[in-house]
C-alpha cells in the first residue's frame, strides 16, 4: 500500500485566511440568530431590545441602543438600551435631545461613523452621566414607509474604531429591524381589532339578551293582568288595578321600543332634527304635563326655575321634550317619596343650560362612567327603568349640537345638565 504523504505545514498567510473564514462565518452565523430571535418576537418592545442585544453581540460594541423618533421626527420618544447596567441606565436620566450627533443621524438618516466622538463636529447631544464613550456608529432605521429611529453602537471592542463591514452589517440589522416592527405593529394592531371585534360581539349579544329580559318582563305583566280582566277574576277593585297595571305594562314596552328604536336610528346617522324657534317655557311645561301623573303617584313636587332673560332657542322641540321628559322620569324613578324635582334652565355665554336635580341616592361612582351606555342603571336590581333613556337623550343632545353630563355624589341627588346652542350650526 503506498505511504500517504505528509501535508506540509501551512504558512502564517494560510492561518490568517483561516482565522478570517471563521471570524466571517461566525458573524454571520450570528447574523442569522440574531434575525431568528428578532422575528421571534410580536411587541414592538421586545423587538427593540431584541435588536440592541443583537446589534452589540454581532457588531462587538460595548454599548448599543436604539432612539425611537417621536411624531414630530425630530426628538426621540424613546430610548432602548444595551450593555448598561439599571442603575447606569437609571443615571443617565432624560431622554437624549436629539441634538448633536444624534440629532445628525436622525436628520441626515443615513449612516454616520467616527473614531472619536469628542473630535467631531457635531459631539453635544449625549446624556451628561452616560459612560465613556469613543468610537461611534449609527444608522438609521426605517419601518411602515417612514424613519423611524436610529441604531446607535458606541466603543467598538477590539479595535479603536469601527469599520466598514461594522457599518454593513449595523444596516443590515437596520433593515432587519425595520421588518420586524412592521410585523410587530401589524400584529398589535390585530390583536387590538381582535379585542375590539369580541368587544362588540360581547355588547351586541348583551344587548339582545336585555332587550330580551326587558321586553319579557314588560309583556309577561301586561299577559297576566289582561288574563285576570278577561276572566273577571277578583272584584271591581281588582279590576281596576289590573287595567292600570296593563296600561302601565303596555306604555313602557312602547317606551322601551321607541327608545331601541331611536338608539338604532342615531347609530345609524338616520335621525335628522327639524330646527324651528322654541318658546322655552313653553317646552318646560309640555314635559312637566307628561311626566306628572307619575310624580304625583309618588308625592313628588316639580319645580321649574327658568332665570331672566332665557325665552327661546332655536333646536327640534320633539327631540329636546324627549330628552326633558326622559331626565324627568328618570328622576322621579329614583326619587325617594315626598321629595322635589327642580329644572333650573339659565343662559352661560352661546348656549341654554337644562338642569335637573333630584334628592335621590345619587349614582354610585363606579357606574357614572358607563351610565349613558345602554341597559346601565343605577341599581341594576331595582326594577327601576329600560336602561336606554340616558343613552338616547345624550345622543339626542350631541345631535342638537349640545351635550348632557352627570354631577352626582353618592347620597347627594344627582344633576343631569343639558347644554344646546341658542343657534347651532346649519
Amino acid at each position: 500500500m503506498a505511504k500517504r504523504a505528509r501535508a506540509k505545514p501551512r504558512g502564517g498567510k494560510g492561518r490568517e485566511v483561516e482565522q478570517e473564514a471563521a471570524r466571517v462565518t461566525q458573524r454571520y452565523r450570528l447574523l442569522i440568530d440574531a434575525g431568528v430571535s428578532i422575528f421571534s418576537e410580536h411587541a414592538v418592545s421586545a423587538v427593540l431590545q431584541r435588536v440592541v442585544d443583537a446589534a452589540r453581540q454581532v457588531v462587538g460594541a460595548r454599548y448599543a441602543a436604539i432612539g425611537v423618533l417621536a411624531e414630530d421626527g425630530k426628538q426621540l420618544s424613546q430610548f432602548v438600551t444595551s450593555g448598561m447596567t439599571p442603575a447606569q441606565r437609571e443615571r443617565i436620566g432624560d431622554l437624549p435631545t436629539g441634538h448633536g450627533l444624534l440629532g445628525l443621524v436622525i436628520r441626515d438618516a443615513k449612516p454616520i461613523r467616527t473614531a472619536d466622538i469628542n473630535r467631531h463636529a457635531a459631539r453635544s447631544g449625549f446624556p451628561q452621566f452616560h459612560p465613556p464613550m469613543k468610537s461611534f456608529l449609527g444608522v438609521p432605521v426605517t419601518a411602515r414607509g417612514r424613519a423611524f429611529g436610529n441604531l446607535y453602537l458606541t466603543e467598538k471592542i477590539d479595535a479603536a474604531e469601527f469599520d466598514a463591514e461594522d457599518e454593513e452589517v449595523a444596516i443590515f440589522l437596520a433593515t432587519l429591524t425595520g421588518a420586524a416592527i412592521d410585523n410587530a405593529m401589524l400584529h398589535e394592531a390585530s390583536l387590538k381589532l381582535l379585542g375590539q371585534i369580541q368587544g362588540m360581539q360581547r355588547q351586541r349579544d348583551l344587548f339582545f339578551a336585555m332587550m330580551n329580559h326587558e321586553l319579557r318582563n314588560a309583556l309577561t305583566g301586561v299577559y297576566g293582568w289582561a288574563e285576570r280582566l278577561v276572566h273577571r277574576k277578583g272584584d271591581a277593585s281588582a279590576a281596576d288595578q289590573a287595567a292600570l297595571e296593563v296600561y302601565e305594562g303596555a306604555e313602557r314596552t312602547i317606551t322601551l321600543l321607541n327608545n331601541f328604536l331611536d338608539l338604532t336610528r342615531l347609530d345609524a346617522g338616520k335621525v335628522r332634527p327639524v330646527l324651528r324657534e322654541v318658546d322655552i317655557r313653553a317646552e318646560v311645561g309640555r314635559a312637566f304635563t307628561t311626566v306628572r301623573p307619575a310624580a304625583e303617584a309618588k308625592n313628588l313636587t316639580l319645580e321649574e326655575r327658568l332665570a331672566a332673560g332665557v325665552a327661546s332657542l332655536r333646536t327640534d322641540p320633539v327631540r329636546l321634550e324627549q330628552i326633558l321628559v326622559n331626565l324627568l322620569n328618570n328622576a322621579i324613578r329614583h326619587s325617594p317619596e315626598g321629595q322635589s324635582i327642580t329644572l333650573q334652565v339659565e343662559a352661560e355665554r352661546a348656549m341654554v343650560v337644562f338642569r335637573v336635580v333630584d334628592h335621590g341616592p345619587g349614582v354610585p361612582l363606579d357606574v357614572q362612567g358607563r351610565i349613558f351606555e345602554p341597559f346601565e342603571r343605577f341599581d341594576p336590581h331595582s326594577g327601576l327603568g329600560t336602561g336606554l333613556g340616558l343613552p338616547v337623550s345624550r345622543r339626542l343632545a350631541e345631535l342638537l349640537g349640545g351635550g348632557l353630563g352627570l354631577d352626582s355624589q353618592p347620597g347627594q341627588g344627582a344633576t343631569f345638565t343639558l347644554r344646546l346652542p341658542l343657534a347651532p350650526r346649519a
